[in-house]
Order: C-alpha cells, then structure tokens, then sequence
C-alpha cells in the first residue's frame, strides 16, 4: 500500500485510504490503514491535514471508534490520528479549507461554494491568496475535461460567477486567465448542470458589462 504514496497525489491517498477505512471489514487491515494515514498525516501535516478534512476522516474515525477494536497498536494511532486532526480543526477556518480544496486541483460542492457570506467575505481575498494563486488554480482546473466529475467544472463556473459578482472591478484579472472564454465554451457542455453554473457565471459578468462596467 506503501509505494500509493509515490504514483498518486496526495489528495488521492488521502481519498484513497478514508475509503478504503471506510469499508474495511478486518481489524487487521483497519490497523495498517490507519497505520498508514497516521505515518502519512504526522510526517505531512502542512499539505496533508487539510486533505484529510476534506475526505471528512475525522468524522469516519469518530465512527471507526465504535468498531470495538482490541489492537493497542490500532487504538494508540487512532486516538493519534484523533487528536491531531481535532487540533488542526479548532484552528483552521472555511477560507483555509476552500484554500486546501482548490490546491487539490480536484472541486466538490462543499459548504462554501454554496455560501453568499463567505463570497462576500473573501472573494478579492481569493483573488489576492499568494499573488492571485487561486484563480490560476482555477483556471488550470477548468482547462480539464473532468469527464469522469462533470461537477468540477460546474463548481469552478459557480466559483468564478461569485468572484464576478463580488469583485467586479477584478474581472479584468479573470479574463487575461481565459477564464471567461473557458466559462462561454462550457455553455456548450452536454452536462446539463455545467451549462447551467456557466450560464449564471457569464449573467455576472454581462450584468457588469451592461452597466459600463463602472462598479
């Protein structure tokens, strides 16, 4: 299970073990799971902890305590892994998680993407992260096909139609990523739910553009 941690990225080691924890059957693998994610997590809390909430392992761990294990191996990674992870959580906030779920390069509907609050706290801070890091980041996840996840590429229109709408005067910063053109090329998508999410990106940005665009 090791040698995972080298052919895949780190978001999909994280994915791949909360699953495979989930559904493990057997104490035995549940211990060289956890083993694994403990390993994984202790040595790499930067990158890493921020995966693992995302996967929603503290959650499952909290449900995996109640699987009457006896290993003291088990239980002493376990209560590790629990401590950790509870101690990333009181300090981490919903802009360091929307942060870690972009880096990942991989979308799903999270609370913030749904959130009006949260754009209208953080959309120029989005665009500001790191010399405009994010977006980029944004761009990058858009230019993907995601055959197989449709849905990332209609959280990402979403994304950019409420960093429209909540930064207008930054647009012009979207647009020299490609971003708009990206967003009209998917009104064209034969997921009805990506033509959708770029339609309402591109309502903001015309919305502005009708207005003389003097917000």
């Amino acid at each position: 299970m090791h040698s995972l941690t080298h052919s895949a990225s780190e978001y999909d080691v994280v994915t791949l073990y909360t699953q495979l924890l989930r559904i493990s059957p057997k104490e035995k693998t549940s211990r060289l799971i956890i083993s694994t994610l403990w390993n994984l997590l202790e040595q790499n809390q930067k990158t890493l902890l921020p995966r693992a909430v995302l996967a929603r392992l503290p959650a499952l761990l909290t449900n995996v305590g109640g699987r009457h294990f006896t290993d003291p191996e088990l239980l002493e990674h376990l209560e590790n892994l629990q401590e950790l992870l509870a101690e990333y959580t009181k300090t981490k906030t919903t802009f360091d998680e929307y942060v870690a779920e972009v880096e990942t390069g991989h979308l799903r509907w999270s609370p913030p993407h749904h959130n009006a609050l949260f754009w209208v706290e953080n959309a120029r801070k989005i665009l500001e992260f790191n010399n405009g890091e994010l977006p980029r980041k944004l761009s990058e996840i858009l230019s993907k096909s995601w055959e197989n996840d449709k849905a990332v590429l209609a959280i990402a229109c979403n994304d950019i139609g409420w960093l429209v709408k909540e930064a207008p005067e930054r647009r012009q910063q979207l647009e020299k990523l490609g971003l708009k053109r990206r967003v009209m090329v998917l009104m064209e998508d034969p997921d009805e739910n990506v033509r959708w999410e770029s339609l309402k990106a591109l309502g903001s940005w015309l919305k502005y553009s009708f207005e003389g665009g003097s917000k």
